[in-house]
């Protein structure tokens, strides 16, 4: 070959080293940018700031719970010959009579304040159904024991997955997804799932569901919108946040029979899916049998007919079956028997 030639195929070798260098250097930031899109755009952003927000929360919680046990103990190593001939002895509380509490505000600098007998409303004998107004209710969470690190033992298993929770919108799109699950909406798909376990009917399943994803919601993220979206029945109250039970109990019902279940739970314990399995059969939607659940809305999309969403979001609008109370007597303590019953017709 002569020289010239020689150089063209000099040339076309270099140019061809060129191409591939700027082919892998291209593709190469094609890759960065595709993960720079999927983890550190706004939403991953807020996601994860949710998330630490949660962990701050609980981290929050836990710290004045432990100051609160600090005390409870160390008021029990109070020496009684240190007490004076004239003092007398201060009374112990009673089942009506709270010690102090921690509940989470933001009423100081430290995101709580001290709440004592003086301040807080008095636990009346019908469970203890009280509100904290002086406080921020949206806060007070309850005091679950779940090993959120072990989907084995969490008692509501899609909290095994938080980031996915933070990550479904505020309220599932469609009834649909509560129904029959969907590949759009982790938590409605997971509520679904676990719904599914049990022999119920739509109107439950969809009331059941649609409540719990709420109440999921709220629970994770804590803050005044999520909390409003609940129905007032599904509100934690103040033992809910002393006491510490499993996850699953803080979704049922009636506020009684919770914590009828969370001051008793060591009876409990070992037939929890046994409870669970009856009470999902026995629970009820007053809502006439064989008529529709959904209605189209003006984008002819499927939605939860209004009239059975108020039913539902509604304490007046639940019963439950003489078969559950007459089997658990104790669980049903307190209600209003007659309120509640619901005859099959």
């Amino acid at each position: 070959m002569s020289s010239a030639e020689k150089k063209r195929i000099r040339d076309r070798r270099a140019q061809q080293a060129l191409r591939e260098k700027k082919l892998h250097h291209t593709k190469k930031l094609e890759e960065q940018l595709s993960y720079c899109q999927q983890y550190h755009n706004d939403q991953g952003a807020q996601q994860l700031h949710q998330i630490i927000e949660g962990l701050r929360r609980q981290n929050e919680n836990l710290l004045a719970r432990q100051e609160q046990l600090k005390g409870l103990v160390c008021s029990w190593d109070i020496d009684a010959g240190d007490l004076g001939e004239n003092s007398t002895p201060r009374a112990q509380p009673t089942e009506f009579d709270p010690p102090t509490i921690a509940v989470p505000c933001s009423d100081n600098g430290h995101g709580f304040i001290s709440i004592d007998n003086d301040t807080t409303p008095k636990l009346v004998p019908d469970n203890s159904l009280v509100a904290i107004d002086s406080c921020l209710p949206w806060r007070l969470l309850p005091l679950n024991n779940d090993d959120i690190s072990n989907r084995k033992d969490i008692s509501c298993p899609w909290f095994f997955y938080p980031e996915k929770v933070i990550a479904s919108p505020d309220l599932p799109s469609s009834p649909l997804d509560i129904l029959y699950g969907t590949r759009t909406n982790p938590l409605a798909d997971m509520i679904s799932i676990a719904l599914r376990r049990r022999p119920i009917r739509d109107p439950e399943r969809l009331a059941i569901g649609w409540t719990s994803y709420l109440f999921s919601k709220w629970l994770i993220s804590p803050n005044p919108v999520s909390y409003a979206k609940l129905p007032e029945f599904m509100r934690p109250v103040l033992a809910q946040a002393q006491i510490l039970h499993p996850m699953s109990l803080d979704l049922i019902t009636w506020p009684t029979m919770r914590l009828n279940l969370i001051r008793n739970w060591h009876l409990y314990k070992d037939s929890l899916d046994e409870i669970f399995g009856m009470l999902t059969c026995c629970l009820k939607v007053r809502w006439p049998w064989g008529e529709s659940l959904l209605e189209r809305n003006e984008q002819n999309e499927l939605c939860i007919k209004k009239s059975f969403y108020e039913t539902f979001m509604n304490e007046d609008g639940w019963g439950l079956t003489l078969e559950f109370i007459q089997k658990y007597p104790d669980i049903t303590a307190g209600l209003h028997i007659d309120t509640i019953v619901y005859k099959m017709e």
